[in-house]
């Protein structure tokens, strides 16, 4: 789990940006003058669509960072297709 230290001022300011690097998985501190607050999610990231996990990739490819869809993929794609055999719905998927 990444750690992410932000200012106290800058959590107070925007504070649903803070939860959302909570819900991207991150641990949050906050820094205050006198002590800290650490955030932590579930410890397992919220559920995203398909145009969500998109936008993530291509925001990431825009600074440089490569998504790679390497074996460890190919088996978490190939478990779901065995869980969830149900043809799925194409109009949902955007």
């Amino acid at each position: 789990m990444s750690v992410l230290h932000i200012p106290e001022e800058e959590a107070v300011r925007d504070f649903s940006s803070v939860l959302s690097k909570v819900d991207d998985g991150y641990e949050v501190v906050i820094d205050r003058p006198s002590t800290s607050v650490t955030v932590r999610g579930s410890g397992m990231p919220r559920m995203r669509t398909v145009a969500e996990a998109r936008a993530i990739l291509e925001e990431r490819e825009r600074r440089g960072v490569l998504g790679v869809m390497d074996e460890e993929f190919s088996k978490d794609v190939r478990n779901f297709r065995e869980r969830h055999p149900e043809s799925l719905d194409p109009s949902k998927w955007a």
